[in-house]
């Protein structure tokens, strides 16, 4: 068992106090809900993030917020350093990674700075190492909660499923250029072999995603991708509309099985088309924010935005509006995160309310998930936590 806390004595100032061992229960407006089961605590005074989670073992795969430091954790909090933030021949550099998952349940992937895959034994020690699909770098978008990569075996070959928004250059590849051909070249979603090294580029924008059926130009929209090695699942869910779609990766090739159609109050029917002089700083449509699967569940997150009058005041006012204490406040006003949840193929509802403590940084295969408690925290602290939470529906 993780170890629960009181939340009551931990979280000063929060609105809703918990007592040990006792659940906390967020409850959706569409009726689902998200159930407080445990935690896990872990003595180091660093802020950690919690990449992934190993159900066979009962462990967790957390790396350092700065220094990116890997570190294999029990549910007790015992920590074991991996030991490969070096240039030596079991190193994967010394500035780490951008993420570490695992493959199977002897080894872990890192996904290095230095555009390498590299493969690593639960003891640290390289088993190999392979060039990521690009080195170009054109842009760089950094999550701080989530991966872009998923390593899975497949006949037992290893793999990974990922996002590189580096695998075309823009500069190429635009709307601009090519109108409305651009969703059928602006593939930025892969299957890579790591040891054969070869690729295949997975269809971005899927034929029948409402603004390329209608030739309809609604930005970039870069697309985010989550798979389920139990199920062999892929999801693929362009960041602007209202569809979500779903593969079945059993074969060599994806196959479209569903295509889920998503609302939400706080969601526009339809996506404004989009020129190319507009200023997306000012828009207030509800972009997609991530993709997870979560045991038998495909969670699909979104955030609320300020609204587009008050932005172009704050844009009209200075370009470094984003450090205005006016600027702060009106995002604690207006952006709020919500959740679609999607199950056997159709939405059953969404999530409202999330818990107060904690930012989501996890959802696993056997159906939990994990919120960070150890970021922007009015505190410091020498230790951290991790929520567990599970979904009732």
């Amino acid at each position: 068992m993780y170890r629960i806390f009181g939340f009551g004595l931990m979280l000063l100032g929060s609105s809703i106090f918990y007592s040990c061992g006792k659940s906390e229960t967020v409850q959706g407006v569409e009726g689902l809900r998200l159930e407080l089961v445990d935690s896990l605590v872990v003595d180091y005074l660093e802020p950690l993030l919690m990449d992934d989670y190993l159900p066979s073992k009962d462990l967790f795969l957390l790396k350092g917020s700065k220094t990116r430091q890997p570190f294999l954790v029990s549910p007790t909090g015992e920590m074991t350093k991996l030991d490969v933030l070096n240039d030596g021949p079991d190193g994967i550099g010394a500035s780490g990674a951008w993420g570490y998952r695992f493959l199977d349940d002897k080894q872990v992937v890192a996904q290095g700075f230095n555009f390498r895959f590299h493969r690593l034994d639960l003891n640290g020690n390289k088993i190999a190492e392979t060039p990521t699909i690009t080195s170009d770098i054109h842009r760089i978008i950094v999550y701080k909660h989530r991966t872009t990569f998923s390593p899975f075996l497949k006949d037992g070959r290893p793999m990974v499923i990922g996002e590189e928004v580096n695998a075309y250059n823009p500069a190429d590849i635009n709307h601009q250029k090519l109108g409305n051909d651009f969703y059928g070249k602006a593939n930025t979603l892969y299957a890579y072999n790591l040891e054969s090294q070869e690729t295949q580029m997975l269809e971005s924008y899927p034929e029948n995603w409402t603004a390329r059926s209608e030739n309809k130009y609604v930005g970039e929209s870069l697309p985010f991708v989550s798979y389920h090695g139990g199920t062999n699942e892929i999801a693929i869910l362009p960041s602007v509309g209202n569809q979500l779609f779903i593969y079945d990766y059993s074969d060599d090739s994806p196959l479209l099985k569903s295509t889920v159609e998503l609302t939400h109050r706080h969601r526009p029917a339809s996506a404004p088309e989009i020129s190319g002089d507009s200023d997306r700083r000012t828009s207030d449509y509800p972009n997609f924010t991530d993709l997870r699967h979560m045991g038998e569940y495909i969670l699909v997150m979104f955030s609320t935005k300020i609204p587009s009058d008050i932005m172009q005041q704050f844009v009209a006012k200075d370009d470094m509006y984003f450090r205005s204490d006016e600027y702060k406040e009106a995002a604690r006003k207006y952006v709020k995160p919500y959740i679609l949840v999607i199950k056997d193929g159709k939405q059953i509802g969404s999530i409202d309310q999330l818990p107060q403590q904690g930012i989501f940084n996890l959802a696993t295969e056997d159906g939990h998930l994990f919120f960070d408690g150890n970021t922007n925290t009015d505190f410091e602290r020498d230790y951290n936590v991790f929520y567990k939470y599970r979904l009732l529906d």
